[in-house]
């Protein structure tokens, strides 16, 4: 186990004792020691070299003078905000196996610099918009179901809710939790508009707007898949607005009615005002109209996984709202071709609901 539990024996050599507490019980009996230096008013050298010594390292002082000639702006970290959760992040990896007290020791002195930035940053707002700068390792959330990995984590999710107190966080990019660097997150909510060709005809006329409003849940055994819930059970709300643009006939041919390998199938645009986990999917799927190539929600055409080359959803366009009161907004938009893939109608029919 990585000992990280409060000053020890100082003989390098002794096995060191079981921990009583994590990091910040290694900074308090540092300063308790009084093994701050002049140089150290931070206690960022005490607290790595009785680190070090408590897992054991030979020589921690000397090592220090080493690291700090790796990463000269260690003894000017921030020791509550940088040093002290990346050393609770190292215990953490060792107390799940993932790396040894022995390996994380080397990994520090070698490479000093996995002290630091634990700090989120921000580098640019305007009106509900905000990007920081992500430190790597950190989460953006504690996704729904899971609990802090160590107590001290933090996550971007975090830093938000001190930023924006009672907002909900909404991130307009994604970055994995090793991946550092620009994330753009809103307090007030992004406007998005998606394309998609779904199997079937629309019940509704061509151009009309429909409010789809099921209810959504998991499934029995929390995987990847959801469902509708059910009257007598509860769900998340969920409202998604869909508007017909077009109708015909997948894949493209000359004449389609005549083409058995051809399905009705028609454009629809949908504007989602809540982000449930496939929402948009559940509810055209729940209305009779999946997404083609949706092989988890019946949008199969044909009745097997190798119908389509894809599944036909598309996030059109993003419309991110530049200040407070929304007057002004940034549109952003990815061409789609979707349209190109449907057939018109080539024996007289009229395009709309129940053609």
């Amino acid at each position: 186990r990585l000992l990280l539990a409060g000053m020890a024996a100082t003989d390098p050599a002794e096995p060191a004792a079981e921990p009583a507490a994590g990091p910040k019980a290694v900074a308090a009996a540092a300063a308790a020691s009084g093994s701050c230096s002049a140089g150290d008013a931070g206690g960022v050298a005490a607290t790595v070299e009785a680190t070090l010594r408590l897992w054991g390292w030979p020589s921690p002082s000397a090592s220090l003078v080493d690291m700090c000639g790796c990463w000269p702006g260690l003894l000017s970290a921030p020791l509550e905000d940088d040093i002290l959760p990346r050393l609770a992040q190292l215990e953490h990896l060792v107390r799940e196996a993932v790396l040894s007290a022995d390996a994380c020791s080397r990994l520090m002195v070698a490479q000093p610099r996995i002290l630091s930035d634990y700090t989120v940053k921000a580098l640019w707002r305007s009106g509900d918009l905000v990007a920081v700068n992500k430190p790597f390792d950190m989460r953006i959330d504690v996704p729904k179901g899971e609990s802090r990995r160590w107590p001290e984590e933090r996550t971007i999710s975090d830093w938000f809710q001190a930023a924006h107190p009672g907002e909900k966080v909404r991130f307009c990019n994604q970055l994995d939790h090793a991946t550092s660097g620009v994330l753009l997150m809103a307090a007030s909510k992004a406007r998005k508009t998606y394309w998609a060709l779904v199997l079937g005809t629309p019940p509704w006329p061509l151009g009309a707007e429909q409010r789809l409003t099921y209810r959504l849940a998991d499934g029995p055994d929390g995987g990847f898949a959801r469902r509708v819930a059910r009257d007598d059970e509860p769900g998340e709300e969920a409202e998604t607005f869909v508007r017909v643009l077009k109708t015909g006939f997948w894949p493209r041919r000359e004449h389609p009615e005549q083409d058995p390998a051809c399905v009705r199938a028609a454009l629809v645009e949908c504007r989602p005002h809540t982000g449930r986990r496939h929402q948009i999917r559940l509810h055209l799927a729940a209305a009779g109209i999946p997404i083609l190539g949706d092989d988890t929600y019946g949008g199969d055409p044909y009745g097997d996984k190798s119908g389509t080359y894809r599944m036909f959803l598309h996030a059109l366009r993003l419309e991110l709202p530049l200040d407070g009161d929304n007057a002004e907004s940034a549109t952003i938009e990815a061409p789609c071709d979707f349209a190109e893939e449907l057939s018109e109608p080539t024996l007289g029919e009229v395009e709309g609901a129940g053609t």
